[in-house]
């Protein structure tokens, strides 16, 4: 991928995982709106949607499909109810879907933002994040030749701040009060990544780690997961 069209592109598992019938979604890390212009483009009503970016230049690129866009840092907000402007975007309990597509690694604190978020998600309605895998074999792969990536984009972004494996995005979910109801995997270069796997296979049965499970959880570059609010 082009790093131009990091803030340009729609993650069609997130596309699927919205409710055709939302009226109300808040994206944060809304990019250029490629995931705004794909959800209103196949909604038969009206969507309001609010997104937040960091980078000003891309919300620019999403104004004309966004109702609302505000430049934010949230790493940079300690107290979102003294963010008027931001109050008044995100009321409490009033949006169907809030959206973290590749994110929450980039925050400091994403526990704290999640968190926050989740106060304007309606009871019953569903935050859909995306988070990288760092128990992806290409990580396994680096490692053992002794090199860490800093890239412009993907799992080894040099902009990452915090690193995930499944079980840890679970529990974030889980910390903030959400039930995890779905888990998609998202998975590119089988074949390649089976094959490190097949080799790395002695070491996980060394370490007393069932290897079904450890070549199920090393295949993901990324999870898609929903976690439902309470009533």
């Amino acid at each position: 991928m082009n790093p131009a069209d990091y803030y340009g592109n729609a993650n069609p598992t997130l596309l699927q995982m919205v409710d055709p019938l939302a009226s109300r979604i808040c994206e944060f890390g809304c990019g250029a709106g490629a995931l705004a212009r794909a959800i209103k483009s196949r909604s038969s009503q009206a969507v309001h949607y609010v997104g937040l970016e960091i980078e000003a230049d891309q919300l620019v690129k999403a104004r004309d499909v966004l109702d609302l866009g505000l430049v934010r840092n949230l790493d940079h907000i300690q107290d979102w109810s003294a963010d008027k402007e931001l109050s008044q975007a995100l009321p409490h309990d009033s949006f169907d879907h809030v959206i973290f597509g590749d994110v929450l690694e980039h925050l400091y604190s994403p526990e704290f933002v999640l968190g926050q978020a989740l106060k304007a998600l309606k009871p019953q309605g569903t935050a859909l994040v995306c988070i990288p895998n760092v128990q992806h074999w290409s990580v396994w792969l680096h490692l053992l030749r002794g090199t860490w990536p800093r890239q412009s984009q993907g799992l080894f972004d040099r902009t990452h701040i915090r690193w995930f494996t499944l079980a840890d995005m679970v529990a974030l979910l889980q910390g903030q009060g959400l039930q995890v109801e779905k888990v998609i995997p998202r998975i590119f270069d089988a074949e390649k990544g089976q094959a490190l796997i097949e080799q790395l296979m002695p070491a996980a049965k060394w370490a007393g780690v069932d290897e079904a499970k450890f070549a199920k959880l090393t295949l993901p570059l990324q999870y898609v997961l929903v976690g439902r609010k309470a009533a």
